[in-house]
């Protein structure tokens, strides 16, 4: 048995680092554990088989290789929680996973490095190990402003959750806002702490001419019901956290969602690794169009192959490395000093009824159709 350094990552959301002993032989190759922190549970459970299986897809490419090498997916729940994350990341470390692709939601994500510093793994504030296949929600919120404009709204009000997604989306957007803002309501997007109809009425009392919502699924369509349920007959806008055909899964009333338009980060430029991607992850019966399903294979694809690179025992290195144009199906990636990508901008997708993405939004074109 080969014994070297191996460190865990988080990325997806985020990437992050951790000592574990090596893997296992088996016909002259080595074993590869790679986790998984799907929200099973929780306000975007509507998304987990998306991930999961984008993941799978990643996992059976990488087992098509001719060193005897064999990867394996480790799936535990992170409920889109920092506690529950917390418990399924002590499971994946100690399972001995090199990596783990994950979590969706920002309070997971700090839920699970807390676990990896108490490890012994790092420290919350990253010491260089911490990555992202997404480009920044400071970004996401220019191109909001945009969009919410091109609707033509001049008054929307700004509903958003108060978790460090939904506070620093809602406020990066605010900031570049040009217009008036009718009214901005924060709240706690735990089930059984919000009330979506009283979220409704202030939009409502407020004589807004829409709504952007920064929710996940289950709080968004709560919201979006109860909005239309008091005849509000503006435009519903939305971002990352409600961009996938999945989301209408989350409404008692299916029709509630048609004619929302919401931002995902844009795969990028037609390629030969999105195209693979696309044609793997169809067969296997999921949708191209889903949320974060192409950062996800990339972000398998980039652990397995920093860990098999390993050129100098510190898998932080490689990483970066290999994260250097690194052409994968979600685009081109870079990362910064700070781990993160600059991204390929944005998809402006629309429920009408049927969930589709028909313009682009990038930081030097501003909007345009695909």
């Amino acid at each position: 048995m080969n014994f070297k350094k191996i460190y865990l990552f988080l990325i997806s959301a985020t990437i992050l680092t951790a000592m574990s002993t090596a893997c296992g032989i088996i016909g002259g190759g080595e074993t590869y554990k790679i986790g998984l922190l799907s929200p099973q549970t929780g306000p975007i459970a509507v998304y987990a088989p998306g991930f999961e299986d984008s993941a799978n897809v990643a996992i059976a490419e990488l087992n098509e290789n001719e060193d005897g090498d064999v990867f394996e997916l480790i799936v535990a729940d992170s409920g889109c929680d920092g506690t529950q994350a917390a418990t399924s990341a002590q499971t994946i470390i100690d399972a001995g996973a090199i990596g783990i692709v994950g979590a969706a939601c920002s309070g997971a994500t700090l839920g699970a490095i807390a676990v990896a510093s108490e490890a012994g793994v790092t420290t919350a504030s990253d010491s260089g190990y911490l990555f992202r296949v997404v480009p920044s929600d400071a970004q996401q919120a220019i191109a909001l402003t945009d969009v919410v404009a091109a609707g033509g709204s001049s008054n929307p009000a700004v509903l958003y959750m108060t978790n460090d997604y939904g506070s620093g989306l809602g406020d990066n957007f605010q900031s570049n806002w040009s217009g008036s803002v009718c009214t901005q309501v924060a709240y706690d997007p735990t089930e059984g702490s919000y009330d979506a109809s009283t979220l409704a009425q202030a939009v409502v009392d407020g004589g807004c001419d829409s709504a952007l919502l920064i929710s996940y699924a289950t709080d968004g369509a709560a919201i979006v019901e109860a909005l239309k349920a008091q005849g509000f007959s503006g435009t519903i806008y939305g971002a990352d956290g409600i961009a996938d055909a999945a989301f209408e899964q989350a409404f008692t009333d299916a029709s509630a969602v048609n004619g929302i338009i919401a931002t995902k980060p844009r795969p990028g430029e037609n390629s030969t690794a999105q195209s693979t991607f696309d044609s793997s992850y169809s067969a296997a019966g999921g949708d191209a169009e889903g949320i974060y399903t192409h950062e996800t294979y990339d972000a398998v694809k980039i652990i397995a192959s920093a860990a098999t690179a390993n050129k100098d025992e510190n898998l932080r290195d490689d990483i970066v490395s290999v994260g250097s144009n690194y052409d994968g199906a979600s685009g081109v990636h870079t990362f910064d000093s700070n781990g993160d990508v600059a991204g390929t901008g944005y998809e402006v997708c629309e429920f009408s009824p049927a969930f589709s993405c028909s313009r682009i939004w990038t930081a030097t074109g501003g909007l345009s159709n695909k």
